[in-house]
Parts: C-alpha cells; structure tokens; sequence
C-alpha cells in the first residue's frame, strides 16, 4: 500500500512539473547580451488564425512608445507585430505553457531578437517586462522573476546603460519610433557626449514596494505534499499496528 501511495505521489508531482515550464534565471547583462534589440510596446491588438499545418498561432500587435537598436524596416506599418503559437479559434483554444500573455492595452518593455527575418521574444517569457511608474521614475520588472534579486528590476536609466555597454551602442533614439499616419518620424538622438557607456557590471536589482510573487504552483504542490505524508504517516501507523496484533 505503502509504495503505491509512494507512486501516485510521485505522478502528482510530475503532473504538476509538467504543467508548468520552469524557468532558471539567467542575469540581465546575459539577456541583454542574447537579444539584438529592444522595445517599450503598447499591446493593441491580437488576431488568432490557423497556419497551413493546422496550426494555432495569434500574431500579438504592438504600438511602439520607445525603441533601442530598432530598424525601422522590422516594422509594419508602423507596428510591432509578433507571431506565436496558441490562442482561441472558432471554439478550439490552444495553450503554450509559459508563453507571454498580454492584456489589451498593457504597457511592456520587451528584449527582442530577430532569427532568418523573423522577430521573437528573445528567451520566451524572459524577454517580457512590466513598466511600472514608481514614484516619477520607470522600471522595468521581469514577469518571471519580480523578486528575484539579481534580474528582478531595473530602472529603465540603469537598463538602457546596459543596453549600450552590451550591444557597444554609441547613442540611442529617445523616443525611438513617433508614428503619425503609418510613417516613422525623425527621430531625437542622443549625442555622444551625452551617453553614458560603462563596461562594469550594473545592479539589476532596486526595491519597488508591494511587489507580489505568484505563488500558487508551490503552494498545490506544499499541499499536496502534506497531504500524502499525512496519509503515508496513518498507513505506516495502521501496518504497525496490524504486525503487533
């Protein structure tokens, strides 16, 4: 009874593993240094289709408040658009686990690489961060990993020193793309005597108040555990009762 107990406990846990993607940490200059550029984005729109493998897919569009590294032609008409598995069609939903969500109107800053022409998330939902205003300033805080100490926050200041450093920019479009009837404004640059470029190492991390961590996984997964060791606890008591009787 005992290893039975033991195995469906056992499958409770991998169930659960495998119903959620586990993410390690990987440290902002590594991320910085694996995507090609970066945008401050307003989610506008979504639209769910199937591709010609029967497929899926939504392509997320972006209006762009901010950009670093951007080439304007990665742009149509005048808005980000991204292409990635999942989503609701004609009754059906498909669901990529650990994919960024978005909401409609929801600000984000996003680390973005660009593969054989194609744009993507760089390192899934790594690549994704909230913007969020504390007071006067912006930062920008991992979707993944809010507390975590290392790559959790950033001040969006810090972030673009970082950005320059990694991929040995020498000035940065400030706001990146305007756009105004689906044309790319000029755009204000930075001079050079006014970038600030630093090859030493950034603190990712600065204190944001009541920040809270999705705990609901680990929370199941305590619970569960406790209670199988409950239940395993009554069966040992229950056989050791039964071998003195």
């Amino acid at each position: 009874m005992k290893i039975l107990l033991i195995q469906i406990m056992f499958c409770f846990i991998n169930c659960n593993l495998a119903k959620a993607t586990m993410f390690l940490p990987i440290s902002l200059e590594k991320q910085v240094e694996e995507a090609t550029f970066a945008l401050e984005t307003k989610f506008v729109n979504g639209r769910v289709f199937k591709n010609q493998a029967g497929e899926i897919m939504t392509e997320y569009s972006f209006d762009v408040l901010d950009s670093y590294n951007l080439d304007p032609d990665d742009l149509d008409a005048g808005q980000l658009k991204i292409t990635m598995p999942g989503g609701t069609f004609e009754g059906i939903t498909s669901m990529i686990d650990g994919a960024p969500q978005f909401s409609l109107g929801e600000k984000s800053f996003l680390l973005l690489k660009k593969i054989h022409s194609r744009i993507y998330i760089s390192n899934f939902s790594l690549g994704k961060f909230k913007i969020q205003e504390i007071n006067g300033k912006t930062y920008f805080v991992s979707e993944v990993f809010p507390m975590n100490p290392h790559m959790g926050r950033i001040s969006k200041e810090k972030m673009i020193d970082l950005i320059k450093s990694k991929w040995k920019i020498t000035s940065i479009v400030l706001p990146a793309a305007k756009i105004k009837n689906n044309l790319i404004l000029a755009h204000e640059q930075i001079s050079d005597s006014n970038v600030h470029i630093t090859n030493s190492r950034i603190p990712a991390q600065e204190i944001i108040p009541n920040e809270k961590v999705p705990l609901v996984f680990w929370i199941t997964l305590a619970l569960g555990s406790a209670v199988f060791g409950f239940i395993y606890l009554k069966l040992s008591q229950m056989e050791n009762k039964n071998k003195k009787n």
